[in-house]
């Protein structure tokens, strides 16, 4: 099943229906709360991805100064960490930190969102599942159908960053993965 956005459809709309396909496929489905954050994250992002972006401070330093700054810093740092990990992994490629670290700042600021304000269940569970929630972005956006390219290019990335959903297409394409084992030859 191909999406495609048209002039009558909204970038919510578009992101509803590839989280929806996305989870037909689950053992689990994300609750409607998460649900509806992922889409309106996507969409939010889709429209201003410079917030995103290499320009951007560094997710650290911008985690760092949210500690002190309150929820509302501490939920935006969760969120662009989420669709980094999630949405554009691969802009991490020639960075000095891999997806686990930028999973780690998500999952700690939407804790810290979680502890400032306990009512607000959705960030605890956003804390809780953040590497699920993020694969299951990667496959809204990216459907595992799409070229990933080579799979000596999807085997290097699985080496650097370890995500699952590469594992999985490895695996898929009948290749195995001893990650306790050297890339040498025998």
């Amino acid at each position: 099943m191909t999406s495609t956005i048209t002039q009558e459809t909204s970038l919510e709309a578009f992101f509803y229906e590839r989280l929806t396909a996305v989870q037909e496929g689950r053992a689990e489905e994300l609750s409607t709360e998460i649900e509806a954050y992922i889409v309106h994250l996507l969409a939010e992002f889709a429209r201003r991805p410079a917030v995103a972006g290499r320009t951007s401070a560094p997710l650290a330093l911008q985690y760092l100064k949210a500690r002190s700054a309150g929820t509302h810093a501490l939920r935006d740092v969760g969120d662009r960490a989420l669709y980094i990990a999630g949405a554009v992994p691969s802009s991490l490629d020639r960075g000095a930190v891999g997806v686990g670290y930028v999973q780690g700042i998500g999952e700690a600021a939407y804790r810290g969102v979680h502890e400032q304000h306990p009512r607000l269940e959705v960030f605890a569970e956003l804390a809780d599942a953040f590497e699920d929630i993020t694969a299951v972005v990667a496959d809204a956006v990216e459907p595992s159908n799409a070229n990933a390219g080579s799979l000596l290019e999807l085997y290097a990335r699985w080496r650097i960053h370890r995500r699952s959903r590469d594992a999985k297409r490895l695996v898929e394409a009948g290749v195995l993965l001893d990650p306790e084992r050297s890339d040498l030859l025998q």
